[in-house]
């Protein structure tokens, strides 16, 4: 299997459990893109999808696009994301942007995990070239080795019924003050269009500020979980698509 994929992954692979990540540059074609975005802006259109409350982020438009359940679905990606995690996955969430995220370095681990830890992976796909003004993707090499922080981990006052309402800027705080003890540095990704950015479950990353305000920055990203692991993701509508066809 290993030597099916190209050169450059296999490199990147090899060095996977130091970094913690793997490009994979122009993966996707002129035509997989202009189809994404295009069906994505008639989706918002037809008030068929939404932004959630960043007003940022588009949840499961793979709901209603056929081009982002054909693209996340390839079979050159499920082969090198299966390889990488060692089991078959199965993507069960996706998110779009039209704009930056803006959102501070945090880990996916925090928002969904799996049990063992670590069968959770995440591709990142570049859907026009970005540069540094649009709020570019950021991430700290090395980082997924650090602990696994949970709500015991840092100070607030969630618990099984009730969540501190401002768990994420307290989360946030302490994911920076870790990366600062372990002098983790920052790497900004200036992608080009159909780029696929692939991390670990645990790897830090975020969006930087966006410079310039009338920009776009789209981008989609898809989260999958191995198969035969327990699965935990905040909505039972992700595991929906868990379910085989």
């Amino acid at each position: 299997m290993f030597c099916r994929f190209p050169e450059h992954i296999e490199a990147q692979i090899l060095k996977w459990n130091k970094t913690g990540f793997v490009l994979w540059e122009h993966f996707l074609d002129e035509e997989t893109i202009a189809s994404i975005n295009t069906e994505v802006d008639e989706l918002i259109k037809k008030n068929e999808v939404d932004f959630n409350y960043t007003n940022r982020k588009i949840f499961n438009a793979y709901q209603k696009s056929y081009t982002i359940r054909k693209v996340i679905k390839d079979k050159k990606l499920l082969e090198l994301l299966s390889f990488i995690l060692d089991k078959k996955v199965l993507p069960f969430q996706t998110i779009n942007f039209l704009k930056g995220s803006e959102q501070q370095a945090h880990s996916d681990s925090i928002h969904m995990s799996t049990f063992p830890n670590g069968y959770l992976i995440a591709a990142w796909f570049a859907l026009e070239d970005i540069s540094i003004e649009q709020g570019p993707l950021s991430y700290f090499p090395g980082s997924h080795h650090l602990p696994y922080l949970t709500n015991a981990d840092y100070e607030n006052t969630s618990n099984h019924w009730v969540l501190d309402g401002n768990a994420n800027v307290k989360y946030e705080k302490k994911v920076q003050d870790v990366i600062e003890k372990n002098n983790i540095p920052k790497q900004i990704f200036l992608a080009k269009k159909g780029d696929v950015f692939i991390w670990h479950a645990n790897l830090m990353h975020g969006g930087e500020p966006m410079l310039n305000q009338e920009l776009t920055r789209k981008s989609m990203v898809v989260h999958y979980f191995a198969n035969d692991v327990i699965a935990i993701t905040k909505s039972v509508n992700d595991l929906l698509f868990l379910i085989p066809n």
